[in-house]
């Protein structure tokens, strides 16, 4: 029997494996390079955004506090008085009960109590 010819024997078909084998791999690390960086960009747009509606929350919360302060100012609410007919004026000072500050409960001193906004 004759000798089979092995010039282009398994070593080829072996490299060829390997390189396919890595190719694959290499694309597999491309795919979920590519979906990380699609989310990182997906989050950094939704945290500008809410960076956005956060200011402008800021800003409405700000100006409503300002509203508020200024329409319960007694200048106003004596204009509103007036604008709408009520004669009041301030009690005579035998009719004003004073009241001393409560005492600090132990709980309140020790800063369990309400606490301010910024």
């Amino acid at each position: 029997m004759a000798k089979r010819n092995q010039k282009n024997g398994a070593r080829g078909g072996r490299a060829m494996l390997w390189g396919v084998g890595l190719g694959v791999l290499s694309a597999a690390v491309a795919m979920v390079y590519l979906g990380m960086l699609n989310t990182c960009e997906t989050l950094g747009q939704q945290i500008k955004r809410l960076e956005v509606q956060q200011f402008e929350l800021h800003k409405r919360v700000v100006n409503e506090e300002r509203n508020w302060a200024a329409a319960r100012s007694i200048r106003n609410m004596e204009q509103l008085m007036a604008r709408h007919g009520i004669a009041m004026s301030w009690p005579d000072q035998r009719n004003i009960i004073r009241m001393r500050p409560a005492e600090p409960t132990q709980f309140a001193a020790q800063g369990g109590g309400v606490a301010r906004r910024d």
